[in-house]
């Protein structure tokens, strides 16, 4: 009987690791959900500073509706904590937003205090702090989902063309 050539197994094709690590990317819905929230606390800061300037400028009855959009912005600060949880914890983005959020709540509140104590050294300029924050993480939640993902921080940190961790790995 003639000799039967055992023939190899073809060797197994393993992918190569994406990008992110293998890490799931940032859930959608989470990611929509807090880009909606920021929205909106942006567009109620902006309105903060047109009102203020409406009742400088001498409509007086622009006040009332400055101290109700105070109410409406800090309930919404509170609403964006949530989404930025929701975003970090089962959402699988990063944990930065939610410790933002935090920290502009706290400002606001304080916020709506000195300006019910009508201490105007702190509430104008608190408030532009206040908005400017509010921008920069408007800015920040509007990048595009692919940048949300946990390793894009650090993806190529460290690493230099032909270092031996590539070489090694080749």
């Amino acid at each position: 009987m003639p000799k039967m050539i055992a023939s190899t197994p073809p060797p197994v094709q393993v992918p190569p690791t994406p990008a992110n690590g293998g890490r799931p990317p940032v859930r959608r819905w989470a990611l929509m959900l807090f880009r909606t929230v920021v929205t909106c606390e942006a567009v109620l800061a902006l309105g903060q500073a047109v009102l203020a300037g409406s009742f400088l400028s001498g409509h007086y009855a622009a006040l009332d509706l400055h101290a109700l959009n105070a109410t409406a912005t800090g309930l919404t600060a509170v609403a964006q904590t949530a989404a930025a949880l929701l975003l970090w914890r089962p959402g699988g983005g990063p944990g930065w937003p939610a410790l933002v959020s935090v920290a502009l709540f706290g400002a606001e509140a304080g916020q709506i205090a000195m300006g019910y104590g009508r201490v105007l050294a702190v509430h104008v300029p608190l408030g532009a702090a206040i908005i400017a924050c509010t921008l920069l993480m408007l800015v920040r939640a509007w990048r595009p989902a692919a940048a949300w993902t946990p390793s894009s921080r650090t993806e190529g940190a460290g690493r230099t063309e032909g270092s031996a961790a590539e070489e090694g790995s080749a």
